[in-house]
Formats: structure tokens, sequence, C-alpha cells
């Protein structure tokens, strides 16, 4: 009976260190990411109607994004986020503004898990998160320009490519770009599906994300509240253990 006891408890121990062992204690994603942004929120004057109307022209973002996360236990994790999107040409109303969008984003905070038996539901792993961080934007147009004719026109001895610019002379024609950046509070919200092939390597097969931005309004510099949604999908490379 004594042996059949030890056996027994040897058999459950290694059981509960093999579970203890079985996740990672880190990992590092990176993957794809969509954002579909309401950034332009606002009253916008409609010349054919002659009013002004309300706006929320939403357009779409592509981009990456890479998380480190640490796992505590088996059930809960907490994440550090970063990630960037781009949109080369922004359209209002139904009109292109000739406007590149690049959007960046940098997040911490919790993320749960449910591991059910430590392989989740059919091998995925369920997880909810609440982020917390900043968004960076970066503006900008490229525009054509006739100088005036009070213009000094500046003789160059040696002329290059910039000093040309720098010093065009009246009623020439020149190309600018304007560029303007903003920084806002943004909040992530959401959850996904993990599913781990083996103990080095898993793949997300879905993120989707409520993200909160807080830039000025184009159309007034007000900071207001942007509704987003994003979605990611990409990879998971883990190391360690519990």
């Amino acid at each position: 009976m004594k042996k059949i006891i030890t056996l027994i408890s040897a058999v459950l121990l290694f059981a509960m260190v093999a579970t203890a062992t079985d996740e990672p204690k880190y990992e590092v994603y990176a993957g794809y990411q969509y954002v579909r942004s309401n950034a332009f929120q606002g009253h916008f004057f409609n010349r054919d109607l002659g009013l002004f109307q309300d706006v929320n022209t939403g357009f779409d973002m592509h981009g990456g994004d890479a998380q480190f996360i640490y796992n505590v236990n088996h059930w809960a994790s907490f994440v550090v986020d970063a990630g960037g999107v781009n949109k080369p040409n922004i359209g209002i109303a139904g009109f292109n503004l000739g406007v590149s969008n690049t959007t960046a984003f940098v997040y911490g905070g919790p993320r749960f898990y449910y591991r059910r038996h430590n392989h989740g539901i059919l091998g995925l792993q369920p997880f909810g998160h609440l982020l917390f961080g900043a968004a960076f934007r970066h503006l900008g147009t490229d525009i054509n320009a006739v100088t005036v004719v009070e213009t000094p026109n500046i003789p160059i001895a040696t002329p290059t490519v910039v000093l040309g610019n720098l010093f065009p002379g009246p009623l020439a024609l020149v190309n600018a770009r304007l560029t303007n950046s903003d920084n806002a509070f943004s909040m992530k919200v959401g959850g996904g599906l993990d599913y781990r092939f083996n103990k080095h390597f898993s793949v997300r097969a879905l993120e989707v994300d409520y993200i909160l931005t807080r830039f000025p309004a184009i159309f007034t510099g007000v900071r207001a509240n942007q509704n987003n949604l994003g979605a990611s999908a990409g990879i998971i490379f883990t190391w360690g253990a519990m």
C-alpha cells in the first residue's frame, strides 16, 4: 500500500510540475495591424448646400504591431504594446486631401487568459486586456506655390539644389511639404485568440480592439474622443517556464 501511495504521489507531483512549466514565462508577438480610424470628426462646410455638416469620415490604415508579454501566472500577464499604421492620402466627405497620416501607439497594461487545463478551448486560448498609453500622429502634405513679385532675387555664385530651393526668386514655382505632429492619450480595450503549436511557437489567429484617442479635432483644434477599431494577427515566440 505504501508503495502504491508513493507511486501515486510521484505521478501527481510530476503532473503538477509539468503543468506548472507548461506555460511560457515570456512571449514576443509580431504581426500585421489594421485600424479603422475616425480621427477626423467635426464640422465640414458643404459648399453645395452652403452650410456646415457633421462629419465622421472613417478611413483604413495599415501597419504593424509588436508586443512583449510577461506571464505572471497561467491566467494573468503584463503586456507592453507598440505599433504604427499609415494612410498615404486621407479623404474627407468624398474629397482626397492629399494628406498622409502616420500614427504610432505605445501601451502597457494587464491581460487575462482563459487556459482550461493549459489547452484553452479546442487549442485556442482566449484573452482580454485593458491597455493605457499614448498615440503619436504625424500629418504631411505637399503644396505648390508661386512666389510673389517682391521676393528678392539673390544671385548665387555656386548654385546647389538646396540653395536653389531657398532662393527661388520672384514669380517662381516652388514645391514644399507642410507637416504637423500631435500626441494624445490613448486606450486599447479588446481581446483575441492564440493557438499554441509547441513550447516555442504560437499563432495569434485574431485580435480585435476598441482604440480610443484624444487628438485635437481637425476643424476646431479642441481635443475630443475618437473611437477607432483595430485588428491584428501574427506570430508569437515563447520561451522560459513558470
